[in-house]
């Protein structure tokens, strides 16, 4: 089991992912006799002159705060109505920045399609390679540095060579957020509804194909709208290969996760975020405790950015569930990393997981979201 819900929403649990499912007192006006008094000219020639001149020295003075407090809202005035020069580039956090409407839902649709069209994405075959390329290409169309780190894995006396594919896109500052996926599928499609298909591989539409998707159009769009940081993009190998009972699952960011220099490239981010499922047309991310728990700060930017672009109800909704995924030895690694999955999706480790039940609309939400948050730290 994968995952523990507290009143889960209610299709289905993954079997592989653990579930851990006031009165303000009164202030005494002065006594205006007082002040009356106070200002009463004096009667002699010499007090009238000692007068005018108090007089004057206290409008002059009112003048002059005026004239400071007039100078202070212009001052604010023209500040905010200036580019700043922040690491947002301007653009202000509480407004969609222009990146946002470059995000192409449909693009990601058909990057999710191809995959899905290579086949089964089970490590050590042929469609997996396939994507391998695929992502590597888009990556340096995008302008990215493509790394790989490849690996061996034996499980239940099988060995699997495995592999990474990574991509370092320069932003504005060397400090760097991680943007993670898996892209491979699992092998046996364990909750189907009808036994004669539990140990056929899945198509994994939504569950490996659309965080790739997601991700490679986010790249694509970062090529034109440089981020205030580095961007470092992980697409994971072996996440679903087995189950998380006998350390079958998670291969490539548990690798990952040791291994944080390659070729020299330091991959170390101060944050992250991984995308686990987000195609679903039904989308409404789950509340995940470890996110919260591990990385509080990347979960409420998430949630501030989609409030900005009206999604706020979709993200990290309840139920809370404690999901295990990708996401854990990042974290461990002190990488704070937030998982957006929504773990409510009926066709999971089905052969009902294709394209069909997901779209470019949700691909957008996610996206955009993603975007927004990225383009305004």
């Amino acid at each position: 089991d994968r995952a523990l819900a507290s009143g889960a929403r209610g299709r289905r649990f993954k079997s592989c992912r653990a579930r851990f499912p006031h009165q303000t007192p009164s202030v005494p006006r002065p006594k205006i006799s007082a002040v009356i008094f106070m200002a009463r000219k004096p009667s002699h020639p010499e007090g009238q002159k000692v007068a005018a001149t108090r007089r004057t020295a206290f409008w002059l003075k009112v003048v002059s705060v005026i004239a400071a407090f007039a100078a202070f809202l212009l001052w604010r005035g023209r500040t905010a109505s200036s580019p700043a020069s922040n690491s947002n580039d301007g653009n202000s956090a509480s407004q969609p920045h222009p990146a946002v409407n470059a995000f192409d839902g449909q693009r990601a649709f058909d990057l999710l399609v191809q995959q899905v069209n290579f086949g089964h994405r089970i490590p050590d075959t042929e469609p997996s390679r396939q994507t391998q390329q695929l992502i590597a290409q888009k990556l340096q169309d995008a302008g990215a540095q493509v790394l790989r780190q490849e690996f061996t894995v034996t499980y239940r006396g099988t060995t699997y060579r495995m592999a990474n594919v990574l991509g370092v896109l320069k932003g504005r500052s060397d400090r760097k957020v991680l943007l993670c996926a898996h892209y491979d599928t699992r092998p046996v499609a364990d909750q189907d509804p009808d036994p004669a298909n539990r140990n056929k591989p899945i198509p994994g539409a939504n569950d490996g194909a659309s965080g790739v998707a997601v991700l490679l159009e986010i790249a694509r769009v970062l090529k034109t709208h440089q981020p205030p940081r580095t961007v470092v993009f992980a697409f994971f190998d072996g996440e679903d290969l087995g189950d998380v009972g006998d350390g079958g699952m998670f291969f490539g960011s548990k690798y990952f996760a040791r291994n944080l220099t390659v070729n020299g490239v330091n991959l170390r981010a101060e944050m992250g975020v991984l995308l686990d499922m987000v195609g679903d047309r039904d989308f409404r991310s789950t509340d995940e405790t470890f996110s919260r728990q591990f990385s509080p700060q990347v979960v409420d930017g998430i949630l501030r950015a989609a409030k900005v672009l009206g999604y706020g109800g979709l993200f990290f909704q309840p139920p809370a569930m404690s999901i295990m995924d990708d996401h854990l030895p990042l974290n461990e690694a002190g990488i704070p990393t937030a998982d957006i999955i929504d773990f409510d999706y009926p066709y999971w480790h089905t052969l009902q997981d294709t394209p069909d039940k997901c779209s470019a609309e949700t691909l957008a939400i996610v996206g955009r979201t993603v975007l927004q948050w990225l383009m305004t730290l």
